[in-house]
């Protein structure tokens, strides 16, 4: 009986069947993948999501590739603070779904890229540009990103400093490596910055909005 009710099901028109999978697959609210305390590991929390609703994604190899399709697409997937190590809990979530799904991804939230001094220039950490890199080259079909401000990375962005003019030089250094890094993926369309820790500052949000980014506080 079931083999029988699953084939029906293949045979009608595939929009349906996406229509199908949308009202079960994809929620309003972003899905959040945390790091393992104890690994690289990233486990996912959906909350409000319907019991079982990745049973469509057992059923054959079929209905997997199409409903993991919408899962991948339609959905807003959020690295939640994933300081220090950004680039590594990527590499994990990208290997756990793998090329195909990660190629339909189309709405990521990341920590925002920090950056250090180093000899008198803002340099992007190494994990950040790494997680940009991989992004670009794995997220063909990325096309919204949000960079999150939190506490541990909000430097140059947010918080005043004694040195204002050396402040504003990094702040101009970081947020131009940034926005070089965010030109090359191919079909990122919106940038969305959104500050949990602390409000931009005027020149900041000067900048920002001239590379044609969307300045948001909070939730």
């Amino acid at each position: 009986m079931a083999s029988h009710g699953k084939y029906r099901f293949l045979d009608l028109p595939r929009h349906i069947r996406d229509d199908t999978y949308q009202k079960v697959l994809v929620v309003a609210h972003p899905l959040y993948l945390f790091k393992d305390s104890h690994s690289l590991s990233v486990d996912l929390f959906a909350p409000e999501a319907r019991p079982r609703r990745l049973a469509l994604l057992f059923t054959n190899r079929q209905l997997h590739a199409e409903a993991s399709a919408i899962l991948y697409h339609l959905n807003h997937f959020t690295f939640v603070d994933t300081t220090p190590s950004q680039g590594n809990v990527v590499q994990s979530f990208l290997d756990r779904v793998g090329p195909v799904n990660a190629a339909h991804l189309s709405h990521l939230s990341i920590n925002f890229p920090a950056a250090d001094s180093r000899d008198g220039r803002a340099v992007l950490r190494e994990a950040d540009s790494r997680a940009l890199g991989l992004l670009r080259e794995q997220c063909a079909g990325l096309a919204t990103l949000e960079l999150l401000v939190q506490q541990g990375n909000s430097r140059g962005l947010t918080a005043p400093s004694q040195a204002q003019e050396s402040s504003s030089s990094f702040a101009r250094d970081a947020l131009a490596q940034v926005d070089t890094q965010l030109r090359a993926f191919p079909l990122l369309r919106k940038i969305i910055v959104r500050f949990y820790s602390g409000s931009p500052t005027p020149e900041v949000v000067e900048l920002m909005q001239g590379y044609g980014w969307v300045i948001l506080n909070g939730r």
